[in-house]
């Protein structure tokens, strides 16, 4: 009996959707027009360096909450970040995503060389599937730690807690991020 007399026309159909859909996402990542030219830059995800963007999209300045520092008594997992005198530049990042990843190592990258430790701290925190949030003390997810995973996760976000605003960018875009740090740099 060959392999193909053993599959079920149900499993071709579901690996061929599969293949479709993940064929057309990572289509929509690939660079087509300048896959092949020799001068292209090689990727940031390829230890390549950081081309600067002088455009900034997909940010937004929020307030925080007061009801966040409210539950800061009882809830004090984000309390380094949400009070004190310093700026944190903070996202979570999944482990073994190559896309983590590359945007890990171009914030890295770029924290290190252009001196921004002057004036952020930062924290890359790495989250599983399975990962619990609790609010201490508190009976709905109204605390710091709901709050910021809301507000943060899959995002990059700096904190800002003597004007008690938080920057969120949504795009990670690895190459915005110099720009973001600039912009915000003496906010």
């Amino acid at each position: 009996m060959s392999f193909m007399d053993q599959v079920e026309s149900w499993e071709v159909v579901a690996f061929l959707l599969c293949a479709l859909v993940l064929g057309s996402y990572f289509a929509s990542k690939v660079d087509w027009e300048n896959l092949l030219q020799k001068d292209s830059p090689t990727p940031v995800h390829m230890g390549g360096e950081l081309q600067p963007s002088h455009a900034i999209t997909g940010i937004q300045v929020v307030p925080i909450p007061d009801s966040v520092y409210e539950s800061l008594e009882t809830d004090t997992k984000f309390k380094r970040y949400l009070t004190g005198n310093h700026k944190y530049v903070y996202f979570f990042t999944y482990p073994g995503c190559p896309y983590a990843r590359a945007f890990t190592n171009a914030f890295k990258q770029l924290f290190e060389k252009d001196g921004f430790s002057e004036y952020y701290r930062k924290r890359i925190q790495t989250v599983g599937r399975t990962t619990s949030i609790s609010c201490p003390g508190h009976r709905d997810l109204n605390c710091a730690t709901a709050w910021v995973y809301h507000m943060c996760f899959g995002k990059l976000c700096i904190f800002n807690p003597v004007r008690r605003q938080v920057v969120v960018d949504g795009t990670q875009n690895a190459r915005q991020i110099e720009a973001l740090l600039e912009r915000f740099r003496e906010w």
